[in-house]
């Protein structure tokens, strides 16, 4: 996981002094590498003991450590280009070119930041219960429904039984017919959509297994989660909030339909074969 993503994912929880070195960081870059706890703390006004703190708090077992995954970011991409791509907002007035560098970078950027991410364990323990499972429910409100249509368009081409139902009171009808070998695969960024959580309350309650993928914050819907599964931290920005959510949830549903095909090539063959020659039947 890289630094830039582990600052993302805890800022909302930093204190006032740890604000001020997550700003020093940010703004000096090229220094940080060459600085001791001594001098950071001196700069920040702060104490050394923060500096370490605030190293931990990021998941690291001290500054050191930390010191090193920000030469390694370094060495992958110009860091300070990616943190200011990161929190500040295309221009106003941008010419169509810029919008498409700007658009092609940061979809590149959302993809890495989700693969530095990914734990191996959870998506094999995410494809063997789905290929366990007798029925697979999914759901997902606003932009992250659009997604779950996405995954249970590829579950249906897999010959796999899968729902997918927008309408919250079918939702309801549906969870009452799951039984324990069933899953609730629930995809919400947040993981603190209201209809959600309460699905998987009732999923909770009836004892199905439920997979979630939301952002890699602490969130409800997490908490409940048999397999959590975690997406890139939304960036506060309303013209890139769909952005953000969307390519990192579409990357994990792809990297689940493409292990579940490379798990029965065959038999994916067949039915996405089959599924290819009914459609052909009505193109032009």
């Amino acid at each position: 996981m890289s630094i830039i993503f582990r600052i993302n994912s805890v800022k909302d929880k930093f204190t006032s002094k740890e604000k001020d070195i997550y700003k020093f960081i940010v703004e000096n870059t090229d220094k940080i590498m060459y600085m001791n706890t001594y001098e950071i703390a001196e700069k920040c006004n702060t104490s050394q003991a923060s500096v370490v703190r605030f190293a931990k708090k990021l998941g690291y077992s001290g500054f050191p450590e930390l010191k090193v995954d920000f030469s390694k970011e370094l060495g992958r991409r110009e860091a300070k280009e990616k943190v200011t791509f990161t929190y500040e907002d295309f221009s106003e007035n941008g010419e169509i070119q810029d919008v498409i560098k700007n658009v092609i970078k940061i979809n590149t950027s959302i993809i890495e930041d989700t693969y530095s991410m990914i734990d191996i364990a959870t998506i094999q323990e995410t494809i063997l219960s789905m290929k366990k499972a007798r029925k697979i429910m999914i759901v997902g409100a606003g932009y992250s429904g659009v997604v779950a249509k996405d995954l249970h368009y590829k579950l249906l081409e897999l010959g796999m039984n899968s729902i997918c139902e927008k309408d919250y009171h079918t939702q309801l009808t549906i969870i009452s017919t799951l039984e324990e070998n069933d899953i609730l695969f629930v995809i919400s960024q947040s993981g603190r959509t209201l209809e959600m959580y309460h699905l998987v309350e009732l999923a909770k309650q009836r004892k199905i297994k439920i997979i979630s993928v939301t952002q890699k914050s602490d969130n409800p819907i997490k908490k409940l989660a048999d397999i959590q599964i975690n997406t890139v931290i939304e960036k506060n920005n309303f013209r890139s909030t769909s952005l953000y959510s969307r390519i990192s949830q579409l990357t994990i549903i792809d990297i689940i339909y493409v292990s579940l095909i490379s798990g029965d090539k065959k038999l994916a063959e067949k039915y996405i074969g089959d599924a290819i020659k009914i459609v052909s039947k009505f193109k032009i």
